[in-house]
């Protein structure tokens, strides 16, 4: 066990720099402090100094517990922005890696067969936030498309009308 949980704080410890480097762009990008992504920050540099510890005692639902809190913060704060542009065209890709990052923490659980139930390492509120906030961002964005669709359907049936009303009268 002690062998798979200095798996996890190795593993986490990748994750949390790779999480605090995309925080760093997203700060930047932003141009002024985030309250979530201050939070994700600080999740992460406590993480680091965890992880710096030995790994051996380091306790991994702790380290996993961390990481996934940074990762709500870090994601909530883009969710936001991704819902006050109402969904870019451009933003599936987005909607991607956000799932991906919301994903990691059960993914890393599942990859070191540690413990029978996945919420013996995370928690059920931590398990339960991240499906919901998968699901939610799932559900935000397709109802984006799906009304997007039907405005440009609207839109598109619309013009049609005018420019066949417009043709027909320069006949």
């Amino acid at each position: 066990m002690a062998a798979a949980g200095s798996c996890v704080a190795r593993r986490v410890e990748e994750l949390g720099d790779l999480a605090q480097a995309h925080i760093q762009q997203l700060s930047e990008a932003a141009g002024e402090d985030d309250h979530f992504l201050i939070r994700a920050s600080a999740a992460l540099e406590k993480l680091k100094l965890l992880c710096g510890e030995e790994k051996k005692c380091s306790n991994p639902s702790n380290l996993l517990e961390l990481y996934t809190q940074a990762i709500l913060d870090m994601t909530y704060f883009e969710e936001n922005k991704l819902v006050d542009e109402d969904f870019p065209e451009d933003s599936s890709q987005k909607v991607k890696e956000l799932i991906t990052f919301l994903s990691e923490p059960e993914i890393l659980v599942k990859e070191n067969n540690m413990y029978p139930k996945h919420c013996d390492l995370l928690g059920d509120e931590l398990l339960e936030c991240l499906s919901w906030r998968r699901g939610a961002l799932l559900y935000m964005y397709c109802h984006s498309l799906t009304k997007r669709r039907e405005w440009l359907t609207r839109k598109s049936g619309l013009l049609k009308e005018e420019y066949s009303v417009t043709f027909t009268c320069w006949l």
